[in-house]
C-alpha cells in the first residue's frame, strides 16, 4: 500500500478492514507467522537498539542526538524551523536571581527533564515578584524557588536549568501556548496530542493527520473535548512533516508550539512516555505506520 492510500487514524477506525494487508506478510516480517503489527513492540526494539548504539564507541544514537539542544538547534536553522530561543543555559538554582537579572520574560525548565515538571512561564511584575502564568498567580523569587527545589527533589533531576525565551499563543495573551505533539514516521504523521497545560493540571485531546478528533486509549481520564484545535493547523502539520523527514530514524514524536510567531519547535521525542498504553486499535494504527517502508524494519 502507498503512503497516499494508507489511511487517517479515524477512516481506519470506521473501516478496520482497509489495515487487514499488514497482518498479512510483510517484508519486514519475512518468515514469521501472519501477526499484528505493534507500536509497543517496535518502539521496545527501536529502544534496544539506542542502548546498543550507547554502548558502541564511537557511536551516537539519534536518541542521544535528539537530546543535545545545539544539535537540535543547528539542524532546524538548517531546515529554517523557529526554535525557542535560549537566554541562559546551564545554572544552578543557587544563582537563579543573578541569572533573572535584566529579564523579563522567561520560561524556567531542567535541562534533562522531558516534561511539564518544573517548568514554570513567567513574567516579571517587579524586581522579586512574577506572574506564573501555569499557576495563574504571582509568584514571589523565594516561592519560585521552593517550588522548584520540592520538583528536583520529587522527581530526581539534577541541579541543571536554563532560560528559554516566553512563547505567547497567537491571541496574545498571557497563557501557556499550547503543545502539539506529531507522531511522526519519516515525514508521514500518526496522531497528534494537543496539551494545554492549566493551574488544575494538564488536558488532552486527540487528532488524527486530518484534524479529526479521536480517541487512542490514553489519558482518557484527561481529555478536554472543549480544547480548541489550532488556528493554523495547515502549517503546524507541513512544519512537523518536514522536521519527521530530515531525521536520522524512523520514528521520532516532533513537539511544536503554535506560537504568535507561527509554529515553534518545542523539542524532538524519540521514546514517548508511556507508549505502551494506546489501546489495541491505535498501537496497531502507528504500528503499521512503522511498516510502510521495509527500511523501518528494527533489527
Amino acid at each position: 500500500m502507498t503512503t497516499s492510500l494508507f489511511p487517517s487514524f479515524h477512516d481506519f477506525l470506521l473501516q478496520p478492514e482497509q489495515l487487514a494487508w499488514v497482518q498479512a506478510s510483510h517484508p519486514a516480517r519475512k518468515g514469521s507467522l501472519p501477526v499484528p503489527p505493534s507500536f509497543r513492540v517496535t518502539m521496545d526494539a527501536l529502544v534496544r537498539r539506542y542502548q546498543r548504539e550507547e554502548q558502541q564507541p564511537g557511536v551516537t544514537s539519534f536518541s542521544e542526538l535528539a537530546g543535545n539542544r545545539g544539535w537540535v538547534a543547528g539542524q532546524m536553522q538548517a531546515l529554517g524551523v523557529l526554535t525557542a530561543q535560549i537566554l541562559k543555559d546551564d545554572f544552578s538554582l543557587q544563582h537563579l536571581r543573578d541569572v533573572l537579572e535584566g529579564i523579563d520574560a522567561c520560561v524556567i525548565k531542567p535541562k534533562e527533564a522531558h516534561s511539564s515538571r518544573g517548568v514554570l512561564s513567567l513574567k516579571r511584575v517587579d524586581e522579586i515578584t512574577f506572574e506564573c502564568l501555569q499557576l495563574r498567580c504571582r509568584l514571589r523569587l523565594v516561592d519560585i524557588l521552593e517550588q522548584l527545589y520540592q520538583e528536583m527533589r520529587e522527581h530526581q533531576f539534577p541541579n541543571h536549568w536554563q532560560l528559554e525565551e516566553l512563547l505567547l499563543p497567537p491571541s496574545g495573551l498571557l497563557r501557556p501556548v499550547d503543545d502539539f505533539k506529531f507522531y511522526a514516521f519519516r515525514g508521514r504523521i500518526g496522531l497528534i496530542l494537543q496539551v494545554a497545560r492549566q493551574p488544575e493540571g494538564q488536558y488532552y485531546r486527540w487528532y488524527d493527520r486530518d484534524w479529526h478528533p479521536v480517541t487512542t486509549g490514553k489519558y482518557e481520564e484527561a481529555i478536554d473535548s472543549a480544547l480548541l484545535p489550532p488556528r493554523n493547523p495547515d502549517a503546524l502539520l507541513k512544519m512537523a512533516e518536514q522536521v519527521s523527514a530530515a531525521l536520522p530514524t524512523p520514528f521520532c514524536r516532533v513537539d511544536l508550539y503554535e506560537a504568535r510567531q507561527g509554529p515553534v519547535l518545542g523539542e524532538l521525542t524519540p521514546v514517548p512516555g508511556t507508549y505502551h498504553s494506546f489501546g489495541e486499535q491505535a498501537d496497531l494504527y502507528l504500528g503499521a505506520m512503522f511498516e510502510l517502508d521495509t527500511s523501518l524494519a528494527i533489527p
